[in-house]
């Protein structure tokens, strides 16, 4: 049975363009953990329609807010939490103030990816999801992946 994953992006921490991150590569690498069924991308009200445009594109949602977007994307992964239907729950944020979700969605029995840029993510989140993908400064379509080694099973997620 294929697993269903919900995704949620801060997309000022993770998509910028002065990054060059590319939404293929992060949804190519998804879709070896399972089928993404919420996909949703947070933007500050003021993003640039080039990157609405390709959120679109992309098959995700787009959310633009007004003022500060972690409590967009602390809703939505709550949306995602309690949704039965969804086995894995990919978070594209860096900060640890985000721990009480990953807190929350493992005690709802759910797998936790954190996608990040570099190495510009808290130990905290490391530590705690069961997958971290280390997005490129500069997209190569070369992913990097780090596991924290007390999460790894053979046979889970994609493995």
């Amino acid at each position: 049975m294929e697993r269903k994953i919900g995704l949620v992006i801060n997309a000022p921490n993770i998509l910028l363009e002065r990054h060059l991150i590319e939404l293929t590569d992060v949804l190519g690498v998804l879709r070896g953990f399972g089928r993404i069924v919420v996909g949703k991308v947070v933007l500050n009200h003021n993003a640039s329609p080039r990157l609405v445009e390709a959120v679109v594109e992309h098959g995700l949602e787009p959310i633009p807010v007004l003022g500060r977007t972690d409590v967009a994307v602390t809703i939505e992964a709550m949306k995602i939490i309690w949704n039965s239907d969804i086995d894995i729950l990919v978070l594209g944020v860096r900060d640890a103030h985000f721990m009480p979700l990953l807190f929350e969605a493992k005690s709802a029995g759910k797998d936790v990816v954190i996608i990040a840029l570099g190495e510009k993510i808290s130990d905290a989140l490391q530590n705690t999801a069961d997958r971290i993908i280390k997005l490129p400064l500069i997209s190569n379509s070369q992913l990097q992946f780090s596991t924290p080694p007390k999460k790894l099973k053979l046979g889970q997620m994609g493995d």
